[in-house]
C-alpha cells in the first residue's frame, strides 16, 4: 500500500473541508428554500380555496349543487348529488378538491391528474354553510406536482449536483494548492539531500517571502553553519592533536634508537635519553589529560552545576602553589579582610583549573622583575576576577584565536615556554559550562589583562 504523503494529506484535507462547507451551505439553502416554498404553497392553496368557496356560494353554481342523484344526506340533500367538475379548470396538476358534510361524509370530489392515488404533501381546509346541505367542509390537497413543488425538487437536484461538482473541484483545487504550496519544501528537501560532510558550506536557497518557509530555511542554514564550524573544529582538532602527539613520539623514537646503538656502552647517553623520554612522556600524559578534560566537559551537561565553592579559599590555595612557577616575577594578591567568603556557583576543582591556567600563563610570559596582579570585585550577581601582568602581550591580530585549541601565539611557539595550547580553551569551556565568561585584553609589550566572570551565589 502506497504511503500517504504530506501533499496527499493536504489535498484530501482541502477537498474534505470544501465538501463539508459546500454541504453545510447547500443544506442551509435547500432547507431555507423548502420552508419558503411550503409557506408559499400553503398560502396559494388557501387563496385558491377561498376563491373556490366564493364560487360555490354564487347563484350560478346552484345547478351543480342541486343536481338530482342519490346522495348520503338527509331530507332534500338525500336526493341531490353535488357536482364539482365545473371547478376542475381552477385546479393545478396534482391538486384534489373534496366536499364533506358535517359528519365528515364525502359529498363530492374533483381532481386534476392522478392525484387521488399519490401521497398528499399539502392540505388546506375551510368550513362554511352551504345551501340545502348546511355546514360543510371544503378540503384542497396537493400531492407535490404543482409548479412550486416541482421547483423545490429541481432546486434540490441542482444543489446535490452542485455538491458533487464542488467535491470534484475541491479535490482538484486541493491537489493544485498542495503541489504549489509544497514546491519550496520539495526544493529544500532536494538541496538538503545534496548536502554532505564534504560540502557543509552549502546553504539552502531562501524564498523571497518572509514566511514560515523562510524561517525554516534560515533555521536550517544556521544549523548547517554551526555544524560546519563543528566539523572544521573537529578536523583541526584531529590534525593539531596528531601533530602535538607526533612530536614527542618522534623524540622518544629517536632516543630509543640512540639507546639501542650507543646507550649500552655510554651511561651518559643512556641517562640523557631516558630524561628526554621521561619529559616527553609526561608531556604526552598532560596533553591526553587535557584532551580528555575538554571532551568530558563538552560531551554532556554538568551534573554538578548547582555546586558552590569559596573563591577566596581557591585563590589562597592557588597562589601558594603558583609562586614557584616563575620566582623572578612578583605575584600580588590582597585579600579583603572584611569578607570571610566569596561564594560562586562552580565546583572548586573547576574554578581552580580555570584560574590556574590564567595565572600560570601570566607568570610564564612575564619577564624577570615583572608583576602579576590578581584583583577580585563583587558586582551585582557576578564575582569578577582580573589577572593583570606586565608581560610580552599578545598581538591584536592573534587575539581572536587565542581560545582555539592548540593555538599558540608567535611569542610562545617554542616548547620551553609554550604549553600545549589547550589551557585557554579549557578555561573558556569551564567558564561557559557554569554560566560564566572570560575576556582578554592585551597590547604587545604592554601586558595582558584577563577578566573572568563567575556567577555569584
Amino acid at each position: 500500500m502506497k504511503a500517504w504523503t504530506f501533499s496527499r494529506k493536504v489535498s484530501v484535507f482541502i477537498a474534505v473541508s470544501v465538501l463539508i462547507v459546500s454541504a453545510v451551505v447547500s443544506g442551509f439553502v435547500y432547507i431555507t428554500f423548502k420552508n419558503w416554498t411550503e409557506r408559499q404553497e400553503r398560502d396559494l392553496l388557501n387563496a385558491k380555496l377561498k376563491q373556490i368557496e366564493l364560487q360555490i356560494g354564487e347563484l350560478k353554481f346552484l345547478p351543480s349543487l342541486l343536481r338530482p342523484g342519490l346522495s348520503i344526506g338527509k331530507k332534500t340533500a338525500a336526493y341531490l348529488k353535488p357536482d364539482l367538475s365545473a371547478l376542475q379548470s381552477e385546479l393545478d396538476e396534482g391538486q384534489h378538491l373534496q366536499l364533506f358534510d358535517s359528519k365528515g361524509e364525502l359529498l363530492a370530489e374533483v381532481s386534476r391528474g392522478e392525484s387521488i392515488h399519490n401521497p398528499v404533501n399539502y392540505t388546506v381546509k375551510s368550513e362554511f354553510n352551504l345551501l340545502v346541505y348546511g355546514p360543510v367542509k371544503l378540503q384542497l390537497t396537493d400531492n407535490g406536482y404543482s409548479r412550486s413543488a416541482t421547483a423545490e425538487r429541481e432546486i434540490g437536484r441542482l444543489l446535490l449536483l452542485g455538491l458533487f461538482i464542488t467535491a470534484g473541484l475541491g479535490i482538484l483545487a486541493g491537489g493544485i494548492v498542495a503541489r504549489s504550496a509544497l514546491k519550496p519544501i520539495r526544493t529544500m528537501i532536494q538541496e538538503v539531500q545534496n548536502i554532505g560532510t564534504s560540502n557543509l558550506n552549502q546553504r539552502l536557497h531562501l524564498p523571497n517571502a518572509k514566511d514560515e518557509l523562510h524561517q525554516l530555511g534560515e533555521t536550517f542554514n544556521g544549523f548547517l553553519h554551526k555544524l560546519d564550524i563543528s566539523f572544521e573544529q573537529q578536523r583541526r582538532f584531529v590534525a593539531d592533536a596528531s601533530h602535538e602527539l607526533k612530536t614527542p613520539l618522534a623524540i622518544i623514537e629517536g632516543h630509543t634508537r640512540m639507546i639501542q646503538r650507543w646507550g649500552k656502552k655510554s651511561p651518559e647517553i643512556l641517562d640523557e635519553s631516558l630524561d628526554f623520554m621521561m619529559n616527553e612522556t609526561n608531556r604526552m600524559k598532560e596533553l591526553i589529560s587535557q584532551l580528555l578534560l575538554l571532551a568530558e566537559m563538552e560531551s554532556s551537561a554538568p551534573s554538578d552545576a548547582g555546586e558552590v565553592s569559596d573563591l577566596k579559599e581557591t585563590l589562597r590555595e592557588l597562589i601558594s602553589q603558583s609562586v614557584h612557577v616563575n620566582p623572578e616575577v612578583t605575584l600580588i594578591y590582597e585579600e579583603s579582610p572584611s569578607i570571610d567568603q566569596i561564594l560562586i556557583q562552580m565546583p572548586k576543582a573547576a574554578s581552580y583549573q580555570a584560574l590556574r591556567n590564567i595565572v600560570e600563563n601570566a607568570l610564564k610570559y612575564t619577564p624577570e622583575h615583572g608583576t602579576v596582579t590578581i584583583e577580585v570585585m563583587i558586582r551585582d550577581a557576578q564575582i569578577i576576577v582580573k589577572v593583570k601582568d606586565t608581560g610580552i602581550g599578545i598581538p591584536a591580530d592573534q587575539l581572536p584565536h587565542i581560545f582555539d585549541r592548540f593555538y599558540r601565539t608567535e611569542s610562545s611557539r617554542n616548547r620551553t615556554n609554550g604549553g600545549s595550547g589547550l589551557g585557554l580553551a579549557i578555561t573558556k569551556t569551564i567558564m561557559e559550562r557554569y554560566g560564566g565568561s572570560v575576556v582578554i585584553d592585551s597590547n604587545i609589550d604592554q601586558g595582558t589583562k584577563v577578566t573572568l566572570y563567575f556567577i555569584k551565589v
